[in-house]
């Protein structure tokens, strides 16, 4: 079943009452694929509201969580390591149809932006079933709230980098690393997510192997790609 809610709030609601049966439909990159997280349950379209625009306001830039990935590459507004993550995405078919806002809401250890965005500080306005809040975006990708995205919101001249270690371009990532301002974070294939203030993240993480590559070698990865530097 598809449901079409008229509001963000309405939505919200809805994703509260199927909590075990339905999920957010946005650019569907993930959730329409065999296998996907919308495999067997019902959908929530939200293609239809407005937060699809990339906006400047006061310094900071507000990224609609409809927004593909390939509206940030071409953005002018957006610092130029968040846009060389969404480029991680190397397929410009999907990075035309895959939303800012699936990305970091399907919460996937191979995530695109997750790494970047949450060194970049940026904080999330969403809508909750009590309303409109905010939240950082490194808090967010460590719980499993349901909150819908509205905006991703990060200051326009934030500096940093980002790094993808993958066999391919094209394949999942082992790991991405990013750094901004003291801020680090590491998105890892089979380990939760993790950011702080010190590089030394990986003494913390358990790793798993995978498709991706050995415990052992992603252990080695993450305790080596800070020092590396850009």
């Amino acid at each position: 079943m598809i449901y079409h809610p008229q509001t963000p709030q309405e939505a919200v609601n809805l994703r509260k009452e199927h909590a075990d049966t339905a999920v957010y439909l946005a650019g569907g990159t993930d959730d329409l694929r065999l296998g996907g997280a919308a495999e067997g349950k019902d959908l929530i379209d939200i293609t239809g509201f407005d937060f699809n625009t990339i906006t400047e306001k006061d310094g900071k830039v507000y990224i609609g969580a409809l927004c593909t990935l390939q509206d940030v590459v071409e953005s002018d507004q957006i610092p130029s390591f968040i846009k060389e993550a969404a480029l991680f995405c190397a397929s410009f078919a999907k990075r035309n149809s895959a939303t800012v806002g699936g990305n970091i809401g399907l919460r996937r250890s191979d995530s695109y932006l997750a790494a970047a965005l949450t060194a970049a500080d940026a904080a999330l306005k969403s809508v909750t079933p009590h309303g409109e809040e905010d939240k950082a975006i490194g808090e967010y990708l460590q719980s499993d709230c349901k909150r819908l995205i509205e905006y991703i919101v990060i200051d326009k001249n934030r500096t940093g980098w980002v790094k993808r270690f993958g066999n391919t371009s094209s394949s999942h990532a082992a790991l991405i690393a990013a750094e901004s301002n003291g801020i680090y974070a590491l998105s890892v294939s089979g380990s939760k997510f993790a950011y702080g203030t010190t590089p030394e993240l990986a003494g913390d993480m358990t790793f798993a192997d995978d498709i991706t590559g050995s415990a052992a070698y992603k252990k080695y990865l993450a305790e080596t790609v800070f020092t590396l530097g850009r």
